[in-house]
């Protein structure tokens, strides 16, 4: 098989083409074909050791998001058979219930085992996802990172109500994968960008209101002008340190703020990522919750794919490429000017 390898990405920006021979499935696990893959913040973070300890080797196979088909199973497999479309969340672990770091972190697709950058993948059947017909390979590629991220914030942790407000920082996967879950639920939805045709499509999309936090940089004191001086119901931070002063004085009483981002990939907040917050005290006097965001659970992708089917809901995608254009794709997501995802097609066009 094909696969791409990390090589000297963390200084060269490039990785590398390589093959390999065809994994075999043993008892549990199942032979995935790879239809769709895409990169997310944390992909960047590991190909560059920042977010991998110990750092990942030149060989290691990068991407956490999937979407394929099982070509094969092994011994002890009774939950998916040869032919049906998947998909799995990169902490397979994560199954139902509570997120356990202890038993859950160090099984990790992408980072602590092999990602999916690569035609074909062996996976634990238990972690597998049956895809409705539906949605394609491209769409269901975009979820196991970036929407069950905002799912498991906006839907499941969040429980956003009608009529509460929530912001959105920038418009990458997340951050549209937000809006969308959030408006699904009846919530208003503010979204920041420093792009004004951005938020223009934003806003196209279903997004209510829009601020340019390149000309308002003080985009906290808008949001609360626009909520009648009382501020947002709930905040989703994907960028970290850089921005978490202005999601707290953002925020009204009670409110949520959730912390998704803590790698940002566009480069005008990586040096202010640096900056110890200053305003932490909000989080007493405004009775304000700060809450970490770890993807979701398998039960979690069940839920979102079914709300998906009921409501009709279509991830937002930027740009497909094919896979002799991995590194034109990892360039086009690194430079931060997308709305929603970006995609790599692994096997061809869908049937």
């Amino acid at each position: 098989m094909k696969a791409y390898e990390i090589g000297d990405y963390a200084t060269t920006g490039k990785i590398r083409l390589v093959e390999r021979p065809d994994p075999l499935p043993g008892a549990g696990e199942a032979l995935i074909r790879v239809r769709a893959t895409g990169p997310n913040a944390r992909d960047f973070a590991i190909m560059t050791t920042g977010n991998a300890k110990p750092p990942r080797p030149p060989t290691h196979i990068p991407l956490c998001d999937i979407a394929g088909d099982v070509v094969a199973v092994g011994p002890e497999v009774d939950q998916v058979v040869p032919g049906d479309r998947v998909t799995m969340t990169h902490y397979w672990r994560w199954l139902d219930g509570a997120w356990d770091f202890a038993t859950m972190r160090e099984d990790d697709f992408g980072q602590t085992r092999d990602g999916f950058l690569c035609e074909l993948a062996v996976v634990p059947a238990a972690a597998l996802v049956r895809l409705p017909e539906s949605i394609t390979y491209e769409e269901a590629s975009t979820l196991p990172s970036a929407g069950l991220t905002a799912w498991q914030a906006v839907v499941e942790a969040g429980r956003v109500l009608p009529g509460e407000t929530l912001v959105t920082i920038g418009t990458g996967g997340v951050s549209v994968f937000a809006m969308q879950w959030a408006k699904m639920l009846g919530a208003r939805v503010i979204v920041t960008s420093s792009s004004d045709a951005k938020l223009a499509r934003m806003r196209a999309l279903g997004a209510d209101e829009t601020i340019n936090y390149r000309t308002t940089p003080d985009w906290h004191l808008e949001v609360r002008k626009r909520t009648g001086g009382r501020g947002a119901h709930m905040v989703i931070n994907t960028v970290g340190l850089a921005e978490l002063d202005r999601c707290l004085e953002s925020c009204e009483s009670g409110a949520r703020i959730m912390f998704v981002g803590a790698s940002p990939v566009s480069p005008d907040r990586v040096e202010a990522a640096l900056a110890a917050p200053r305003r932490l005290g909000l989080l007493i006097i405004r009775d304000l919750t700060l809450k970490g965001i770890v993807v979701g659970s398998r039960r979690m992708m069940v839920d979102m794919l079914a709300s998906m089917q009921a409501k009709g809901i279509r991830p937002v995608i930027d740009r497909v490429y094919d896979f002799a254009d991995a590194n034109a794709a990892l360039a086009c997501a690194a430079r931060g000017d997308k709305i929603g995802k970006v995609v790599i097609r692994v096997g061809g066009p869908q049937p």
